[in-house]
């Protein structure tokens, strides 16, 4: 086993480049509630009896 690890850690011009700022702006802000939820996350969209 070896103590190296791979990062990968895109910069935001290599994600985001080229979308407009509105598309960005809402996806940040979908990202902020998901993560909002934590564990509960995983439940969103889902039918009640699953």
């Amino acid at each position: 086993m070896t103590d190296r690890a791979w990062d990968y850690n895109p910069s935001a011009q290599y994600v985001a480049g080229g979308l407009p700022p509105g598309v960005v702006a809402e996806v940040e802000r979908l990202a902020a509630g998901l993560a909002a939820l934590g564990h509960d996350s995983v439940k969103v969209g889902r039918p009640l009896d699953r």
